[in-house]
């Protein structure tokens, strides 16, 4: 490894943290507004470290910035970096709120699973509260006081430990007077209207759902389009059509007979991890969590899997 910049040059920290953000972001606007500094700072930031290093890391056009390919060469380096600076810090430095959680997650498993269940956690742990964000967006660990992210996904979030937690396979569901003999076939997934969820995730699994049964992309037709889970499940409680739904939002909704469930095919794309900064699950009170979590999850996993082996999943 070659030392002599590093021996003859201090290390540009502030040049490569404002570098960070500009290239994270692809704005100095948007650099700017996370520093908490002008734009005009990022500018003379950036040119300082392009004259220190010698080279041009950005293309600057009207209204947008984009990295030369220099640039990108050097972004995943100086990211590892200030990503291992703040693991560091985290694995030394005390929590400044020891007493409070916070919890990013989906709309939809906050609403039907997690508040129904918070005060067996309260009663374990009654020194310990929990602040809740709701949001469909992974919220950034390095700009908030966010401790761990229950997500539904595929598991892989660049530069973030995932840990799976439960699997929960995605099925249709309608209202039952919608179908003949409690059954939703090929045909029913053809003539009924859909209500289809706008996420990416629920995108690629109704697109595994078409796949499955052979359609064309343009097969049904969307009469309602959601951003919310939960309001799919309203949606098709009232019989407006069929919605792809995760089994744990639902289980209980086809035991009472208000939703049917198709049981010839589930998707199985995505499942419930949670997600941090690697130093986060070292933290007592995400342990905590996490472990009252896990056995939560265990005993929703126990009331799913008769519907998910009817499915021969």
């Amino acid at each position: 490894m070659n030392t002599d910049f590093v021996d003859s040059y201090p290390l540009p920290l502030s040049g490569l943290r404002h570098f960070y953000w500009a290239a994270k972001l692809q704005s100095f606007k948007l650099a700017a507004q996370t520093l908490n500094v002008s734009e005009a700072a990022i500018s003379q930031q950036i040119r300082n470290l392009e004259a220190t290093l010698k080279v041009k890391l950005f293309d600057r056009g009207h209204q947008k910035v984009s990295l030369t390919r220099k640039g990108q060469r050097l972004f995943p380096y100086v990211q590892t970096a200030f990503i291992n600076f703040q693991e560091g810090i985290n694995a030394i430095a005390a929590d400044p709120e020891p007493n409070r959680l916070t919890l990013s997650t989906v709309p939809s498993f906050a609403t039907h699973w997690l508040i129904s269940r918070l005060t067996l956690f309260n009663q374990l742990h009654p020194k310990l509260s929990i602040s809740i964000d709701t949001s469909l967006e992974i919220i950034d660990f390095e700009t908030s006081q966010l401790d761990v992210a229950i997500r539904y996904g595929a598991g892989k979030y660049a530069g973030l430990k995932s840990e799976l937690l439960m699997e929960d396979p995605t099925v249709l569901v309608c209202h039952p007077r919608l179908v003949s003999d409690g059954k939703i076939t090929r045909q029913d997934f053809l003539r009924l209207p859909a209500i289809i969820g706008t996420t990416d995730g629920v995108i690629k699994s109704m697109q595994a759902f078409k796949d499955f049964y052979q359609l064309p992309d343009d097969t049904q037709q969307e009469t309602l389009l959601l951003r919310d889970g939960s309001l799919g499940v309203e949606a098709a409680r009232s019989g407006q059509g069929i919605s792809l739904q995760r089994i744990s939002l639902v289980v209980d909704l086809i035991e009472s007979g208000e939703l049917v469930y198709a049981t010839d095919f589930a998707s199985r794309k995505f499942d419930f991890y949670a997600v941090a900064p690697e130093s986060h699950f070292e933290n007592p009170k995400v342990v905590k969590f996490l472990d009252w979590l896990r056995g939560e999850m265990a005993i929703t996993a126990n009331h799913i899997a008769p519907y998910i082996a009817r499915i021969g999943i």
